[in-house]
């Protein structure tokens, strides 16, 4: 909001209006005190993007509407050059302009064509990133066309559409029945088909983070982007080729599904298989070097079973350092209760085992040595190869005194950062011991001292030279921009990253991924436990057998959990994702399924899950 009245409209009469869809973090408040001149609607509950927008609409003034998005920036003289551009071409009836992400490179879906079955499938397929420059397999994104030409294009991102007020009044508002992802596809093809037509501009840019609730890459927002694309091809497809389309976009959310599970499942097994394989090979050469130098004979062990105990060994301290969630939130506590909890099921499996087919108990002890130290020391590398816990090298381009406050704002956010200095933001000003240099040096600057991150201050340099900077520097970099208070600094990697706030946030448990491993646990033993008494179950649940069952076994592979959120996609649109829930949590005496989601969220332990699910017995075939 603020790079909107730090544009350079003094010709131009605007008017703002903000929507909040039921927001809990104080946005409203913040407006209402900081904005006063703006028109704010705040809506009791989430009604989606199109329903949002259209309420602005349809109160708005203007020649002309503008649909921005909350987690865009634009350059001072943005609204101007729109405004000149559509009073110099009056057959355009929307516009779109260049996007960057937080680092700096150019968002394809600037310019993009209307989604076609072939388009789509190079989209689906990965053939559209494969070849991003071509005509034939990027159509979809334009990819054929520059970047940096004007152009007339399809279709318009809904992050910034620049919309005649006349082309409303003739094919009217967003449809309604897209609640997110879709509508601005379906509008720009109304605004096509009703004589107008649609205009890349290329000579001023905004930046656009990522603002989206759910990560593309996860099952929640391809289901969501597939109903959207869905309800487009029901609207504007018919027969055959609108069939072919939707079996399209089955195959693709399928693929997608599938991808995105693998993924997860190699990130999450990685680290565990790493140790596992060390602390099997580890064992088998302690085994060797014992037979060698106590029993003079390296072949001592040939023909026993103490291959299969090693494999045995390191699969269950393995599998108990992933149990204990060691692996989500690596601590010395927890590599110690993993190495002692590993000892104590491989003694109990050592007992029950013939005696044939057990190993010297000093394999055992050996074990315990080898797991503590080879987790120790993979944690320490990867820890060191995550950027996740690296303090971070910063410079800041501000003046002196504002530097001195997004440093503080920093240090009240807890960052872990390294300021390297402060670059003057003036090109080719004279030297001063309070700079490092100017902004004509900024990239050499930043490459010598091994920068990783650069903040800049919109009072102190014009967005347009920030966007500039953001372009042409290394992109290696990350980007940040402190507001005019220099209060609040947002910043994102690229568009796939949700936007980083160095201020206050809400902080969600079910975010972080120790407790996302808890909840999977509980819902895994909890599976086994309703597995072994469900005979009773099925009294309490009517005997509804095949859906206890199967409700069972879905919490069991994780394809559903046991306890999950209230309400429909709209209460719990812009909090941690969860799979769908068996038994919904609780609504209090309000009535309100989006706040106790996000309490449910914030303040989420396995007690909670506890007694959710045992008081809701008669409840899980539901």
């Amino acid at each position: 909001m603020e790079s909107v009245y730090n544009s350079k409209t003094e010709e131009l009469s605007i008017e703002v209006f903000v929507v909040d869809n039921a927001s809990i973090d104080g946005s409203n408040e913040m407006v209402r005190s900081d904005f006063k001149n703006v028109h704010l609607i705040a809506n009791e509950e989430n009604v989606g993007f199109s329903v949002a927008n259209n309420q602005a609409i349809r109160v708005a003034q203007g020649k002309h509407v503008l649909i921005l998005n909350p987690d865009t920036v634009l350059q001072e003289d943005t609204l101007r050059i729109c405004f000149a551009y559509m009073e110099t071409h009056q057959e355009v009836g929307a516009l779109g302009v260049k996007m960057i992400d937080g680092s700096g490179h150019f968002l394809p879906e600037s310019k993009r064509a209307l989604p076609t079955v072939w388009n789509s499938f190079a989209k689906l397929t990965g053939l559209a990133a494969l070849f991003p420059s071509s005509k034939i397999f990027n159509g979809y994104a334009l990819g054929h066309l520059s970047e940096d030409e004007n152009h007339s294009i399809e279709v318009l991102c809904g992050a910034f559409m620049f919309v005649r007020k006349s082309a409303i009044d003739r094919v009217g508002m967003f449809d309604e029945r897209f609640f997110m992802y879709g509508e601005d596809i379906d509008w720009s093809r109304r605004i096509i088909e009703g004589g107008f037509k649609i205009h890349y501009v290329s000579n001023t840019a905004i930046i656009h983070y990522k603002g989206e609730s759910t990560k593309k890459s996860s099952l929640s927002y391809v289901k969501t982007f597939y109903n959207a694309m869905a309800l487009y091809v029901e609207k504007h497809y018919t027969g055959r080729k609108g069939k072919w389309f939707a079996k399209l976009l089955h195959l693709g959310i399928s693929l997608r599904a599938m991808i995105s599970g693998l993924k997860r499942l190699v990130i999450q097994l990685i680290h565990p298989i790493l140790d596992g394989i060390l602390i099997g090979i580890a064992l088998k050469g302690f085994s060797y070097l014992w037979a060698e130098f106590y029993f003079k004979n390296p072949n001592y062990y040939e023909g026993s079973s103490i291959n299969w105990n090693i494999g045995g060994y390191a699969l269950i301290w393995a599998f108990v350092f992933w149990f204990i969630g060691y692996y989500k939130k690596p601590s010395i506590r927890k590599r110690l209760m993993g190495v002692l909890s590993g000892v104590v099921c491989i003694l109990i499996l050592y007992a029950l085992l013939p005696d044939e087919f057990r190993s010297s108990r000093l394999i055992i002890l050996a074990g315990t040595m080898i797991s503590l130290i080879i987790t120790s020391v993979t944690s320490l590398l990867i820890n060191r190869t995550s950027n996740t816990e690296k303090s971070k090298n910063i410079l800041i381009v501000a003046d002196v005194g504002i530097a001195a406050t997004i440093q503080e704002a920093i240090q009240k956010a807890g960052v872990k950062s390294n300021i390297l200095g402060i670059v003057n933001p003036v090109e080719g000003a004279e030297k001063e011991l309070d700079y490092l240099n100017d902004l004509s040096e900024l990239g050499p600057l930043a490459k010598v001292l091994k920068a990783d991150e650069i903040i800049f201050s919109s009072e102190s340099l014009p967005m347009k030279e920030i966007m500039k900077q953001m372009m042409i520097l290394d992109t290696k970099l990350s980007f940040k921009i402190a507001g005019d208070d220099s209060l609040s600094i947002l910043g994102s990697n690229s568009k796939n990253t949700s936007g980083e706030l160095y201020n206050v946030n809400i902080q969600y448990n079910l975010a972080d991924g120790y407790y996302q491993h808890v909840k999977r646990i509980f819902d895994f033993s909890m599976s086994v436990l309703l597995l072994i008494i469900s005979p009773i179950l099925l009294f309490l649940n009517s005997f509804k057998l095949v859906m206890l069952y199967k409700n069972i076994f879905a919490t069991m592979l994780g394809i559903q959990t046991w306890v999950g959120y209230n309400g429909g996609i709209k209460s719990y649109q812009n909090l941690p994702e969860l799979s769908q829930g068996v038994i919904p949590i609780p609504v209090g005496e309000k009535d309100d399924n989006q706040v106790e989601n996000m309490y449910y969220a914030r303040d989420y332990s396995v007690w909670k899950d506890l007694e959710v699910l045992f008081k809701n017995l008669n409840r899980l075939t539901s």
